[in-house]
């Protein structure tokens, strides 16, 4: 018995041995508190679900909004860069070619060489005979030993001349047309020769020859036609294989005009812009040096007396026939302004161009004062023309001496630039605007700023 316990009554006393609380009874749970609970936890999933699918979807919205903008934004960039890219330079000058008329054709049964051939002792080695004496020359002239032969001779008969030139104009071989051609320019530029002999030459063509030639080849423009950008529908379209010799060949005949004139200055014109067409056809960019060099030939080959008004006739044909594209500052920037008078023929190009672009024959001053007024702010205003307007300007006053003679000139080239400077910023979209305002940063540097004297 435990003596320190409690006695049997104090046990039943309450205040000795209170009952428990209520709150801490246990509370025996039933099936539905269970379903109760259940679907309170379950509608709490929902709820929170619910929460997250409406925090994606404001997510998944503003991603589609930028999506969406920055689709426009490429859009409206193509679009941009599409009209920019479609702007190109690029003539096809060659169509179908046709039969030559052969009209060089010569008789080498008379040839006084072949017949020296054939009555020498040397004819017992070679074993010649009139019916290989063709064979027999064409070997000795893609040999060189032809040349060398008649440079030693000094002195070349009409028919050897003839035969010769039918091969450097219409030959498809090209061994004997590259051997034709340096005969012929050897023998050509022996003129200018000061110490050795000039080689006599009996015969020389005349430009209706060469005429016949490039339109055998097929050249689609003549001095009496309006340019159209024909389509590539023929399978013989293309540069002849024949134009590099006839290039050539021209350039040493205008090299010698001093001394023996083949051309007359009409006819040097008309040379030289076939020469200038000859520079939008993208089939000769492989020649582009050999055209540029003959052109120079062709400049130089002018008296003084007759350069500046043949200078002023190519350039009005020029730019009056030329498409109003980039074929128009294709021509002026392949001019090479290498020397006076290819940097003259440059500036007179650019600024007949002008003129036909602003429809504006009167002063330089007044050009330029409509250069002026072009409000480059306005949505209407096209862009690519100022465009072309800018760079037509810049070779036609910097090609020239125009700046240095004229400061007023100077002064409104100035504003034109600073024109094109502040009326388009940096955000502008518009077609060209970019390359306005890039071509405006480039001549404003530094370079052309010392040569203006700003």
């Amino acid at each position: 018995m435990n003596m320190d316990g409690p006695l049997d009554f104090e046990n039943e006393d309450p205040l000795v041995n209170p009952p428990p609380s209520a709150e801490k009874r246990k509370k025996v749970i039933g099936l539905d508190d269970l379903l109760s609970d259940f679907y309170k936890e379950k509608s709490k999933l929902i709820d929170r679900g619910n929460r997250k699918r409406k925090a994606s979807s404001k997510l998944c919205d503003s991603d589609d909004d930028e999506r969406g903008q920055e689709a426009l934004l490429s859009i409206i960039m193509n679009e941009i860069c599409s009209e920019e890219d479609t702007q190109e330079w690029g003539l096809c000058l060659f169509g179908d070619q046709k039969a030559p008329t052969r009209s060089l054709l010569a008789d080498l049964d008379n040839c006084y060489l072949l017949k020296e051939f054939l009555t020498s002792q040397l004819n017992s080695v070679v074993d010649l005979s009139p019916d290989n004496g063709t064979a027999f020359l064409e070997g000795l002239l893609a040999n060189g030993w032809l040349t060398k032969l008649i440079l030693t001779c000094a002195r070349v008969e009409t028919i050897i001349c003839k035969w010769t030139l039918d091969i450097l104009l219409y030959s498809p071989k090209e061994d004997l047309r590259s051997s034709a051609c340096d005969f012929w320019c050897s023998i050509l530029l022996s003129q200018n020769e000061v110490n050795g002999a000039p080689v006599e030459i009996q015969w020389l063509p005349n430009y209706q020859i060469l005429k016949e030639a490039l339109e055998s080849y097929g050249f689609r423009i003549n001095s009496s036609q309006n340019v159209e950008l024909p389509e590539a529908d023929s399978k013989s379209q293309g540069p002849p294989q024949n134009i590099r010799a006839w290039l050539k060949f021209v350039a040493a005949c205008c090299q010698i005009r001093c001394k023996k004139p083949i051309f007359n200055a009409s006819q040097l014109e008309q040379i030289a812009e076939v020469l200038v067409w000859l520079l939008l056809d993208r089939g000769l960019q492989g020649l582009l040096l050999l055209l540029q060099e003959c052109l120079i030939s062709v400049t130089e080959s002018f008296k003084e007396e007759e350069w500046v008004s043949s200078c002023k006739n190519l350039a009005n044909s020029l730019a009056s026939r030329v498409p109003q594209d980039m074929n128009c500052l294709r021509i002026v920037e392949s001019v090479a302004g290498v020397d006076a008078r290819s940097k003259h023929l440059r500036s007179t190009i650019a600024n007949q161009m002008l003129v036909v672009l602003l429809e504006h024959k009167e002063s330089d001053e007044n050009l330029m004062s409509s250069l002026m007024s072009i409000n480059l702010k306005e949505k209407s205003c096209n862009l690519f023309r100022t465009y072309m307007m800018l760079v037509l300007a810049e070779n036609w006053l910097l090609s020239s001496k125009l700046v240095e003679e004229k400061p007023v000139l100077r002064d409104m080239w100035a504003v034109f630039l600073r024109n094109c400077f502040c009326q388009i910023n940096s955000t502008d979209l518009r077609p060209f605007a970019s390359k306005v305002s890039s071509y405006q940063s480039l001549i404003s540097s530094s370079r052309m700023q010392k040569r203006l004297k700003w």
